[in-house]
């Protein structure tokens, strides 16, 4: 069986930032809330490791189901099942 190259394989050019969003920490994305059924999309910030989703859910959007912790779970389509994710809010966007 062919070894696992890591989770954020070939993600290198999806969590590079510009030159100017370097500079700052958006402070702002760790406090932001949403409420249930709120829609939101998937966009990982790249100085924040913790918590990034897989790569196949990065520009997904998808619905709050539920807040677990300081994470929210979001239902996402992937084909024809839905899947649940937990996301930390400095990896969401409201839509």
């Amino acid at each position: 069986m062919k070894r696992s190259k890591g989770l954020h394989k070939s993600s290198r050019n999806r969590l590079l930032r510009s030159n100017d969003e370097r500079k700052t920490v958006p402070i702002g994305k760790f406090l932001q809330t949403f409420n249930v059924n709120d829609n939101v999309i998937i966009s990982p910030e790249p100085f924040f490791q913790r918590n990034i989703p897989h790569r196949r859910f990065f520009g997904a959007s998808g619905k709050v189901i539920r807040e677990k912790g300081r994470a929210y779970t979001i239902e996402v389509k992937d084909g024809k099942r839905y899947k649940y994710i937990d996301v930390l809010p400095v990896h969401l966007k409201k839509l």
